[in-house]
């Protein structure tokens, strides 16, 4: 994260302790560590409790300015692309050993979650609430990359850059995915090649409509398959998303 003037105590690796032992116990806003933890908190062997003031300051040091885009029909998206702090939650994955180089099997999961807020700046979600919709990308129950917009951002808008910005992240410290997951908000022509190109096998799924149900409706062979300890019937069609015929298995319960 770089390093705070000289004259500047504590440092940033105590902010992130601090927030660790403020949210481990159950904490939810900076005051609470002053207001209900300092007297535990002191008692830890070569740890000097933080100020709510000081660690909020510290915590603004490291944001990032938005960055703003006008769409085609004049919609304003803010964006919030803070690099530095998603090499260090991959940084810090690898030093505790819950993500390793030398695993070539792992899954790469995206979606964008709604989070409700009464921020100043947030904005109408189609949600009919304000707030932010986040791009989070998981491996297994670890976030590996996090991408702030507004809640009137849609989910589509900007995400092949979104996801190219994630898997080179990964790339930097060695990590590439071997399959990548994501929902209808990543059936996009520009997501696909993204996707393409950096996962050996990708699952995305594709958008309900009336020609696919027409497709499927004259599928006549059935494979019966056990997945999760659920029974399903799977097919392979031919179908033709953004103009081009590839094939699809498609899973029906």
């Amino acid at each position: 994260m770089g390093s705070r003037s000289s004259k500047s105590t504590p440092f940033y690796c105590d902010l992130i302790r601090s927030y660790f032992l403020l949210t481990l116990p159950g904490g939810e806003c900076a005051e609470d560590i002053t207001e209900h933890f300092r007297r535990e908190l002191e008692q830890i062997k070569d740890f000097s409790v933080c100020s709510a003031d000081t660690l909020l300051r510290m915590q603004k040091e490291l944001a990032t300015t938005k960055q703003t885009y006008i769409s085609s029909t004049a919609v304003q998206h803010d964006f919030n692309i803070n690099m530095k702090l998603n090499e260090l939650r991959i940084e810090l994955l690898i030093h505790c050993k819950q993500l390793s180089p030398n695993n070539q099997d792992y899954i790469f999961d995206y979606d964008n979650q709604f989070i409700p807020t009464a921020k100043y700046d947030s904005k109408r979600s189609y949600k009919k609430a304000d707030g932010y919709f986040p791009g989070i990308a998981t491996i297994g129950n670890h976030p590996v990359y996090i991408e702030n917009r507004n809640g009137n951002s849609n989910v589509k808008y900007k995400q092949d850059q979104t996801l190219q910005r994630a898997y080179n992240t990964l790339k930097k410290f060695g990590i590439k995915p071997k399959y990548s997951r994501m929902d209808c908000g990543s059936f996009v022509k520009t997501v696909i090649p993204v996707v393409e190109a950096n996962s050996e096998y990708f699952f995305i799924r594709v958008q309900r409509c009336t020609s696919l149900y027409g497709t499927i409706k004259e599928i006549t062979q059935w494979q019966d398959v056990e997945i999760g300890f659920k029974n399903y019937q799977i097919a392979s069609i031919q179908y033709a998303s953004f103009g081009e015929k590839k094939t699809y298995r498609y899973v029906y319960k």
